[in-house]
């Protein structure tokens, strides 16, 4: 698999959620999964998720613009990306994402 990022690069996701909501935690899940993909495509890259409570933490939330949850920033390799809503599926959350090589624009 092709990333975008470097090899030996690092990768940093961070994602926003409002409490344990069922939608929260299945992209809790499917966030893992991509750092951990992101992990076996990229040997001896980093690749680090903070998860943000803004129920707890709204001040990061003001600061990162995050009006909706849950939202994933890809905070590194620049420039950033963002999504939200449905973040179930891994895969799409890695297209939207540009960290893999369906999302490369043709």
């Amino acid at each position: 698999m092709n990333i975008i990022a470097k090899p030996h690069g690092r990768v940093v996701l961070r994602l926003f959620v409002a409490g344990a909501t069922p939608s929260a935690e299945k992209a809790k899940a499917a966030l893992v999964t991509v750092c951990e993909e992101l992990g076996a495509a990229m040997p001896g890259a980093q690749v680090e998720l903070q998860t943000v409570d803004v129920l707890s933490d709204p001040d990061t939330a003001l600061m990162d613009n995050v009006l909706a949850t849950p939202t994933v920033i890809r905070v590194s390799p620049g420039p950033s990306r963002r999504l939200f809503g449905d973040l179930s599926s891994p895969e799409m959350v890695m297209i939207g994402l540009q960290l893999s090589p369906e999302a490369t624009p043709a």
